[in-house]
């Protein structure tokens, strides 16, 4: 049997999300669950967009758990700084929501808060208890942040028992190759992406899947005109941004490495990446005053 949110999936894990939203626009599938998971989905792009307040305006007085979960997700998303209190909600509506009409929703939701905040293991945990394709993924991206990719695959082969061709299981397939960064595991990475590309639209993530391909092939040329593309088809794509600061440094292109980071400081200053680099730096800059005052 065909599932009718085929397009409107297959579009958000390819960060097609313009198209993820039209898609579920237009759409009217008279089933509840079907309806709210479409909803959902088509909220969750426009999450991916950056589009916080938009989410939060329309959401915040629609009733279910699947709704309090994504105004959760949307919060910590727009403001990781407060990450302790919106954490703190989340058990209640995970409780609430193992009744509710679209259980694995929910837990993929909160599942995703614990992640937005650095909890591993509540992700793990909540992922565990839903039967998902895309809980599965989660974890698997999960485990692939933590260094265990042989925990990582084990998870990726439940996906592949329940359906191998699904657009989230090739996808995990290929961060599980990437991060196993082998010849042959990278080979298959690529091919991966390529055949996505392909099918669907060679979109901002399947472009910078192939560039850290190259990177791990020691061909940092192709990878810099695999990003140009991506950056031809979004210009403030954070992933692209960081991507091409690191091509750049393997290039030599020090100024363009430092442009492309400020850019990415710019417009995306709660990112992961920007987050730990001005850490690190802060820590460098700590460390230097103090050697210069005892000298």
């Amino acid at each position: 049997m065909s599932d009718p949110l085929f397009m409107v999936k297959t579009a958000f894990y390819i960060g097609n999300y313009r198209q993820c939203v039209k898609e579920a626009q237009k759409l009217q599938l008279g089933d509840q669950s079907l309806d709210l998971e479409c909803d959902i989905l088509m909220y969750r792009a426009y999450l991916a967009e950056g589009k916080y307040n938009l989410v939060l305006g329309e959401v915040q007085s629609r009733s279910g758990p699947e709704f309090l979960a994504l105004v959760l997700l949307a919060k910590i998303m727009q403001n990781p700084s407060n990450k302790d209190a919106i954490v703190s909600e989340v058990g209640n509506v995970l409780n609430e929501g193992a009744a509710s009409l679209c259980p694995d929703i929910v837990a993929l939701l909160c599942a995703n808060v614990y992640l937005q905040a650095g909890d591993y293991e509540s992700t793990l945990r909540v992922t565990n208890s839903a039967s998902s394709l895309e809980c599965h993924a989660l974890a698997v991206q999960t485990l692939i942040q933590m260094n265990r990719v042989d925990i990582a695959t084990k998870e990726m082969k439940k996906m592949q028992e329940i359906d191998e061709d699904a657009t989230v299981s090739q996808l995990a397939l290929a961060a599980i190759n990437i991060a196993m960064a082998d010849t042959k595991s990278v080979q298959t990475a690529y091919y991966v992406y390529q055949e996505l590309a392909d099918k669907f639209e060679p979109t901002a993530i399947l472009l910078n899947g192939q560039a850290v391909c190259f990177l791990l092939q020691g061909k940092p040329e192709q990878a810099e005109d695999v990003l140009q593309k991506a950056l031809d088809k979004d210009g403030g794509h954070p992933e692209t941004l960081i991507n091409l600061s690191i091509v750049s440094q393997f290039l030599g292109a020090k100024d363009s490495a430092k442009r492309y980071i400020s850019q990415v400081k710019d417009s995306h200053p709660n990112h992961p990446y920007v987050t730990r680099l001005e850490e690190k730096e802060k820590i460098f800059d700590e460390l230097s005053s103090a050697l210069l005052s005892n000298r």
